[in-house]
């Protein structure tokens, strides 16, 4: 009877004790959700490097989340390229895209396509964009594009190794400020614009001469979200109010005093000019030059390049080798550029000369190796380095001027800028193709005097190697750590 009166009971501590655990499960459910759902809105990603390598830069967090349209990312680049360098450089950029996506949230869309593998996806891109090369990753918003190639991402080291000596590896790592420029570029304002002057001959960004010609320059312009437009000064009597910057390039002819008049009145209320002044040629720019401490030099930056048969030859081809402390030329480090044909280009008055406190601000950029020297002798069957009239290298073949920014005035009203490059031959078609580094210079300038150069300071990131050394008895003891003890901890 006893037995019978203490199975409910039984039944009843049963009962009682599945319904505890029932609302334990249920409870550690419950916290297990909710800790997920706090941590998916609430996070912090640590970067455990010693170098802050998967770290941005906060401008970089500011501009992906202040995106206010959709961003389409596409990287280009073959998944299982032979080239090693090339295998680092993309996970860095998976890495990178990554660490962008936390910031941008769902309007930061990225792609992978890989060109030897998904050929009509790869071929619609191609024909989209216009690409020129597989290594590349697009950046779009609305209908503006931009792409970075992978060289530009990239600074690379010879490691002595590979077929003859020429294996490279990455050196440093420049992919979080090239997207960071080109974010900026498609998700900006109003594209500006600028115009090429026309009616002293100058070079025309529409001719599409083998030799001559401006065509691949202007592709490369309006790559980077910049409408080109021609504009004749002597025949509209004044200059075109929404200009951003004015190219003159190449002019061949004199300008007349009114021309001269208005380029002064537009330079004086903060204009932006990039000026290409071929050798040998007067076209009536140095007195307003002057003012702005430019000197003009009348002659020809030559070097000697041996002796053939008995005739010496004359390298006419000038070499920037050497560059200044500007955002122009920050990224020509190590990279040569080619200057065909050019004249110098000088800060005047030279150093030790008084200057006025507010007299502009003028930085010569590039200068020759000391093998070239200016030549002003006019004939040229007669180059050579004369001590009396001649001065040797190095010599400056370009200038960046900026007017002094007085206490108590509205920065945001911006500051004429200038630059003056010694030859317009180093950007037509004849010279781009083997000369990259003064695409970047132009790049570099035009986007200074658009007043573009803010948010290109973002510093690269450079890899860092280490080896660890470890005794058998060490590599054994992490062996049973990893193996055993990390799941039975988490058994227990």
């Amino acid at each position: 009877m006893a037995d019978e009166q203490s199975l409910p009971s039984i039944r009843q501590r049963r009962l009682v004790i599945s319904a505890n655990v029932a609302a334990q499960i249920l409870i550690a459910v419950a916290l297990f959700g909710m800790v997920n759902w706090l941590a998916s809105r609430h996070h912090h990603r640590f970067d455990w490097t010693q170098s802050r390598y998967y770290q941005l830069a906060d401008k970089t967090k500011q501009a992906l989340a202040a995106l206010s349209q959709p961003l389409d990312v596409v990287v280009f680049i073959p998944a299982a390229s032979e080239v090693e360098y090339i295998q680092k450089v993309l996970q860095d950029v998976r890495d990178l895209l990554r660490e962008f996506q936390t910031y941008g949230g769902d309007k930061l869309r990225v792609e992978y396509v890989d060109p030897q593998r998904d050929l009509a996806r790869a071929r619609a891109l191609v024909e989209k964009y216009k690409l020129d090369s597989p290594d590349v990753v697009i950046f779009a918003a609305g209908d503006r594009h931009k792409y970075v190639r992978l060289d530009e991402m990239v600074e690379l080291e010879s490691t002595g190794f590979g077929p003859m000596g020429g294996g490279q590896r990455v050196k440093a790592f420049k992919g979080e400020g090239e997207f960071l420029a080109a974010i900026q570029n498609v998700t900006g304002g109003t594209p500006p614009k600028v115009y090429f002057l026309t009616g002293h001959g100058e070079r025309d960004p529409q001719d599409f001469d083998r030799q001559q010609g401006y065509s691949t320059l202007a592709q490369y312009i309006k790559r980077d979200n910049i409408v080109i437009a021609s504009w004749n000064l002597l025949e509209q009597q004044r200059m075109p109010e929404d200009a951003a910057a004015i190219i003159i390039a190449g002019p061949r002819t004199p300008f007349s005093k009114g021309e001269v008049a208005e380029l002064d009145k537009y330079l004086k209320n903060r204009g932006r000019v990039l000026l290409l002044l071929d050798a040998r040629k007067d076209v009536g720019l140095q007195p307003l030059l002057d003012q702005w401490g430019v000197q003009l030099g009348q002659d020809l930056v030559v070097a000697s390049g041996g002796r053939l048969l008995g005739t010496e030859l004359m390298l006419v081809e000038a070499i920037g080798a050497e560059y200044a402390a500007h955002p122009v030329v920050a990224k020509l480090d190590r990279i040569n550029t080619v200057f065909p044909y050019a004249r110098t280009v000088r800060r005047w008055p030279r150093d030790g000369q008084p200057a006025t406190p507010d007299a502009p601000q003028v930085t010569e950029l590039v200068r020759t190796p000391p093998a070239f020297w200016a030549e002003t002798n006019p004939d040229p069957e007669a180059l050579e380095f004369n001590a009396g009239s001649d001065e040797r290298g190095p010599l400056s073949l370009a200038v960046a001027v900026e007017t002094s920014r007085p206490a108590g005035v509205d920065l945001t009203l911006g500051t004429t800028r200038l630059v003056v490059v010694g030859t317009s031959a180093f950007v037509d078609n004849s010279t781009l193709p083997g000369a990259p580094g003064n695409l970047d210079f132009f790049m570099n300038a035009l986007n200074w005097l658009l007043q573009r150069d803010q948010l290109l300071a973002v510093a690269p990131k450079v890899p860092q190697e280490f080896s660890l050394s470890m005794t058998p008895n060490q590599t054994r003891a992490v062996y049973f750590l990893t193996i055993g003890g990390m799941p039975l901890v988490v058994a227990i």
